[in-house]
């Protein structure tokens, strides 16, 4: 049975050192969400902005490296990570519609040498906020460990979410619900002290 991270806050703690017969701890994050159109607007506006379209959502992270070493992984810019080198962490896809069974997936294959990962959600087209698209993360560890939240609190016109935050704790990893909701990357950047520079991007 899953662990379900209910509330902003809510945490669980991975034990590095128990990996089973793998060699190494590995962590799959899921992105699911609801394939219905927003259709609670339907005037012209909407439609230039594309609120009548399927939700797009993208799974994207901004991270830290032990070593201090800081990177963003998302769909924008087609930055999708490495399995075999550094940072250690991949994204395995791209899906504007919600229509893969298996939505959007991103890999932590060394957590180890993660500091810190900001896991997001980023309305991309289709929606205004995450009242309507029905945000659901999932993390299965290799371990055997299942951890469940859903993006259920958001706030009105905030199309990004901070879904989730995991540190490195030495021996362990924490993975704690954050669910704080912005208007863009830059201001989470800002709220995050990570010190990107950001530039506009499409796909």
């Amino acid at each position: 049975m899953a662990i379900t991270l209910q509330k902003s806050g809510d945490s669980h703690k991975i034990d590095l050192s128990k990996a089973g017969q793998s060699k190494q701890i590995t962590v799959h994050v899921n992105l699911n969400w609801n394939q219905q159109a927003n259709n609670r607007n339907t005037g012209f506006f909407a439609k230039l902005v594309g609120a009548n379209n399927a939700p797009d959502l993208d799974l994207g992270c901004m991270y830290e490296t032990v070593n201090g070493d800081k990177g963003v992984i998302q769909p924008l810019g087609e930055n999708f990570g490495a399995k075999n080198s550094p940072p250690y962490i991949f994204l395995d896809k791209d899906d504007r519609t919600g229509a893969a069974s298996d939505g959007e997936n991103m890999f932590v294959y060394r957590p180890e040498t993660i500091k810190r990962i900001m896991f997001f959600a980023l309305i991309y087209q289709g929606a205004t906020d995450f009242s309507s698209v029905g945000g659901q993360m999932f993390f299965k560890v290799s371990n055997g460990e299942d951890i469940y939240l859903e993006l259920n609190n958001p706030d009105v016109n905030r199309p990004f979410c901070a879904a989730a935050i995991v540190s490195n704790l030495g021996s362990q990893v924490s993975i704690l619900k954050e669910e704080r909701y912005f208007k863009g990357h830059q201001e989470a950047d800002r709220y995050y002290r990570f010190g990107f520079r950001w530039t506009a991007g499409s796909k």
